[in-house]
């Protein structure tokens, strides 16, 4: 890896610091360069503005997410492999510490929501070869149920009772195995 690209790797992984910490509003170039070690203009040479860091912070995230997704994804040609390791790297997402990628994200979107179009543009590519059939519509119905359990659990929200969440998991798979199963429909 080259010094530039390590200088901007080491940039974005102490932008992402102080996001989680403090928030994207106190990403300042005077504390990514405290945080990183990186001069001012060696930050600026990687990022003019703070919406270029925060878009590339956010691509990160989502690329990211993506090689996490397909890590968890079944060995099978079968189905949609990428969607199932998608909500199995929901359901898990504290303990592979994935979970974490999201806090830069919704502070980044909080402060400047046209970032929001990143992660459009990004399910956008996602669902664009979808098959809206019975198959595909519980895969979409465990993948909301998954992005809905990661919610709750980011949140800390009740119930948090971890025999909950192992049914619960459970029966998300149970979801997606049976969308293996379904019969397309003719609409």
């Amino acid at each position: 890896m080259s010094r530039p690209v390590r200088a901007r790797q080491a940039a974005l992984e102490a932008a992402r610091r102080i996001v989680r910490r403090q928030g994207a509003s106190h990403l300042t170039y005077e504390e990514l360069a405290r945080e990183s070690g990186i001069t001012r203009g060696g930050i600026t040479y990687h990022f003019p503005t703070k919406e270029d860091l925060l878009r590339a912070l956010v691509e990160a995230d989502l690329k990211a997410w993506d090689v996490a997704s397909v890590e968890q994804a079944p060995l099978r040609a079968d189905a949609s492999p990428e969607i199932e390791g998608h909500v199995r790297c929901s359901l898990g997402a504290h303990a592979t510490g994935v979970g974490d990628l999201v806090a830069g994200l919704l502070s980044a979107a909080s402060t400047d929501p046209v970032l929001l179009g990143i992660v459009r543009e990004h399910e956008q590519r996602r669902f664009s070869d979808w098959v809206w059939d019975d198959a595909g519509l519980l895969r979409y119905l465990a993948l909301l149920a998954a992005e809905g359990a990661f919610w709750r659990s980011y949140f800390q929200l009740p119930p948090s009772d971890g025999a909950v969440d192992e049914r619960l998991h459970a029966l998300i798979e149970r979801l997606l195995a049976q969308s293996r199963g379904a019969p397309t429909c003719k609409k």
